[in-house]
């Protein structure tokens, strides 16, 4: 673990020994890097497994937990009571709301709301109730949500689906199938191209930027 200098660590947080806190932010291959705007914040009674990196910055709350090998990229927010399952990853500048539970890629920038469920297909298949949800023996395949996608408050995302940069998925929404970049999901499993949506989203500036 680096120096405790480079982050404010609560005092009941649980570091691993071999979890690196603090990460320099990778240079981009235009060749630039983030200078440290911010110190590296871990909340009170976090818990920060074996050979997980905290990025330069990033910020995790209350109550969350970080399994083994996840990587948590410079400036990312992680929110309270949150799960953040091994080998996921957190994508620069990345935001996660309280209460999430994440088994998955987060891109870039992207945005996720409160009490979302971005993992695999085991809420659909858990055939040994006498099993753990996350136990290991009931690991299925991973989303992986693109660059700069927003994801509403209450979605679930599950199985090994792709959700395209810039997309956008309602609150509430239940995703099992891939959503291209730029398009609009919601209810189950309705995607919609932002033009075709009868509402004021398809012309907000989130689609209107791309």
């Amino acid at each position: 673990m680096r120096s405790r200098e480079l982050a404010k660590i609560a005092p009941t947080a649980q570091i691993s020994s071999t979890a690196i806190i603090g990460n320099a932010f990778r240079p981009l291959l235009d060749g630039r890097c983030k200078p440290e705007t911010r110190k590296t914040t871990i909340g009170p009674r976090a818990w920060i497994g074996e050979f997980v990196t905290v990025g330069q910055g990033a910020r995790i709350g209350a109550d969350s937990i970080v399994e083994e090998f996840a990587a948590i990229q410079a400036d990312a927010e992680i929110g309270s009571r949150v799960l953040v399952a091994g080998r996921s990853w957190i994508g620069l500048g990345a935001r996660i709301g309280d209460g999430c539970v994440i088994k998955s890629h987060i891109g870039d920038n992207s945005q996720i709301g409160a009490r979302c469920r971005i993992a695999g297909d085991l809420i659909h298949r858990q055939l040994d109730p006498s099993v753990p949800w996350d136990d290991p023996a009931a690991d299925e395949p991973a989303p992986i949500v693109a660059d700069g996608a927003f994801i509403g408050w209450r979605a679930i995302i599950v199985g090994g689906v792709n959700i395209g940069e810039g997309a956008y998925v309602c609150a509430g929404a239940l995703i099992t199938r891939d959503v291209p970049a730029g398009y609009i999901a919601c209810g189950r499993n309705q995607i919609v191209h932002p033009s075709a949506w009868p509402g004021t989203l398809g012309k907000a500036p989130f689609f209107c930027a791309g």
